[in-house]
């Protein structure tokens, strides 16, 4: 069955499996289901729609929300969704089993993990969702019905800017793998307190040249003695990477406490390189546990935190 929503074409396909402990299976010459309600119908499906959106703590985990919004005047379940979008292999579910009361005029989440990228031959069609839902709630509610909705909403061009993130580290990984190093060491320079975050530039053999340009400052790093006025790193800052360490001097780009509580990306190392002489988006290099804790640590001492 097929319906229209604002120009969005889904379909409706109903599921073999039947949802809920009060339904029953139909078989040939067998009793109806005993759940209280159908498949989702046409009417109700034209009153759905779907985003995607993303937040910043999903980033390093490549996974995105596809937002249900449910028009319609009956109660649904949303019980699990996926994406199929150009530049991206098959997505999965990033949180199974749960099972999200999605009543009329409301929008509920689920949640799915992009999948592998796909860096050549996009030919960026829209992005269209399966979502699974079932009529109703609670033991009374229908059957599992996969609704496919076509054209999957991306306001903000979280897929683009995942795509081209994706397609940038991939460039640079075929020619060097970037790591940051556990240890941030500290050490007292002109009596300023200052971390060395120490970043590997390992280049791979018979890959192509990469040539880090610039390492931007975040929300919680910051250059004390930036070459270009600005917070990153670059010129004479990054001249180890020619022997494969770069030791970047940092302090703190703030002390307000909040700022470390609710970090999401501040101890990922915003990197810009050259692949073979063609420049890459950014590429965030993430420190590993044992490096962000010492970091915090360090902006903690530096900022003469109360214990």
């Amino acid at each position: 069955m097929i319906a229209a929503s604002g120009g969005r074409a889904v379909t409706v396909v109903l599921v073999t499996a039947v949802i809920g402990a009060a339904a029953v299976a139909c078989t040939a010459g067998g009793p109806a289901t005993s759940s209280t309600a159908g498949p989702v119908p046409d009417d109700v499906v034209a009153h759905l729609s779907v985003d995607v959106a993303q937040g910043r703590e999903q980033y390093a985990a490549r996974e995105v929300r596809l937002e249900v919004a449910n028009d319609s005047a009956e109660t649904l379940t949303l019980l699990s969704g996926a994406l199929d979008a150009d530049g991206f292999g098959p997505s999965h579910p990033a949180k199974e089993g749960r099972e999200l009361v999605l009543r009329p005029g409301t929008t509920r989440a689920v949640y799915v993990g992009l999948g592998d990228p796909v860096c050549t031959g996009a030919t960026r069609r829209p992005a269209s969702a399966t979502v699974t839902l079932a009529l109703g709630a609670g033991d009374g509610r229908g059957p599992a019905t996969d609704v496919v909705v076509d054209e999957v909403g991306d306001p903000v061009g979280h897929l683009a800017r995942n795509h081209e993130a994706d397609c940038a580290r991939a460039a640079v990984a075929a020619g060097a793998h970037l790591s940051v190093d556990r240890e941030v060491r500290v050490e007292t320079r002109d009596g300023v307190p200052t971390a060395l975050v120490t970043l590997r530039v390992e280049p791979v053999d018979g890959g192509p040249r990469v040539t880090i340009d610039r390492i931007a400052g975040t929300t919680l790093m910051s250059n004390p003695e930036p070459a270009d006025g600005a917070s990153g790193w670059t010129g004479r800052d990054l001249a180890g990477q020619s022997s494969g360490v770069v030791v970047l001097a940092v302090v703190p780009a703030r002390c307000d406490v909040h700022a470390v509580a609710e970090d999401k990306r501040g101890t990922f190392l915003p990197v810009s390189a050259t692949v073979d002489g063609d420049p890459q988006p950014t590429v965030h290099v993430p420190m590993p546990d044992a490096a962000r804790s010492a970091f915090y640590d360090f902006v903690g001492d530096h900022c003469a935190w109360p214990e």
